[in-house]
């Protein structure tokens, strides 16, 4: 079937290479990447395959990488979904003569590795440290919003454990025999093509919670949060003063303002604070 009939079909599909399949030679052959290419598309195939007639089967790849990670009864689902997601990002951050990192991203850079060779240093001996096969990554931890180099085998992802991936080096054989060059300087070689600016954009926006998977994971969590303080508030003592409606502003989707109350002008804010007088007097009533 073409890709325009699998993706009708609701079928995963493998993603169109951003750059002609010689444009990253001499650093990566041309040779290695068709033949690179070609376990993906097995890769892709097999999901398909596995996924089919499951509850997951039309389910986004990160969905399913979620849902599936450190689950061993889902072992090969999680398989094939991680690497069909982690080729498409290994692509997609590299471009033709890579792209030079930009002053920000130095900035984060320096603070966490000391400097931009310190993050090739320590790329590097985690890729060597790699037992078999696998991936390493530059990620971003989400809570401390500090960057760390990481290695996935088996059945961890960052995606699982909540971390931002940034930059993807693919450590299976595949990726670099065919080249007939060693893990450091394949390593090398992909460093040298990525895209860093593309890199840039996506620390920022995460840190900035422009990523609305992050936003929707904050607000989750901050609703659970306030509701657990209401359930507690209203079983030990009944009723619960509402002297401010609950805010945004410690997540910094909203401007920080000492002096607010009530008069909060947040639709979101009020939505909040709506539910929350809604259910006290719901349990006023039911005492009643």
């Amino acid at each position: 079937p073409s890709v325009g009939q699998l993706a009708r079909r609701g079928l995963h599909v493998m993603a169109a290479l951003p750059y002609d399949t010689s444009a990253l030679s001499p650093a990566m052959p041309t040779e290695a990447i068709v033949r690179h290419r070609e376990h993906e598309a097995e890769v892709v195939g097999k999901l398909n395959s596995i996924l089919a007639g499951t509850e997951l089967e039309h389910r986004g790849l990160d969905e399913i990488i979620t849902a599936t990670s450190n689950d061993a009864e889902h072992a090969q689902c999680f398989n094939y979904a991680a690497e069909a997601w982690n080729h498409e990002f290994f692509w997609s951050r590299l471009t033709p003569g890579g792209a030079k990192p930009p002053d920000e991203l130095l900035q984060w850079i320096a603070r966490d590795f000391g400097s931009f060779d310190g993050l090739t240093t320590q790329l590097h001996a985690r890729a060597r440290g790699l037992f078999g096969s696998g991936w390493s990554w530059l990620v971003l931890d989400r809570e401390t919003l500090r960057l760390h180099i990481v290695n996935s085998t088996a059945l961890i992802h960052p995606l699982g454990l909540g971390l931002k991936p940034l930059v993807a080096v693919d450590m299976w054989e595949h990726a670099y025999l065919v080249s007939g060059v060693d893990r450091e300087e394949y390593v090398r070689s992909v460093l040298s093509l990525v895209n860093w600016e593309l890199v840039c954009d996506d620390l920022l926006a995460a840190v900035n919670l422009s990523d609305e998977q992050t936003k929707l994971k904050y607000l989750v969590r901050l609703s659970m949060e306030d509701m657990k303080k209401l359930k507690h508030v209203m079983v030990h003592h009944g009723v619960l003063e509402l002297p401010a409606a609950p805010h945004l502003t410690k997540l910094d989707f909203l401007p920080a303002d000492e002096d607010v109350g009530v008069d909060f002008d947040s639709p979101l804010d009020a939505a909040m604070a709506d539910a929350t007088r809604a259910a006290i007097q719901r349990r006023a009533r039911e005492r009643s």
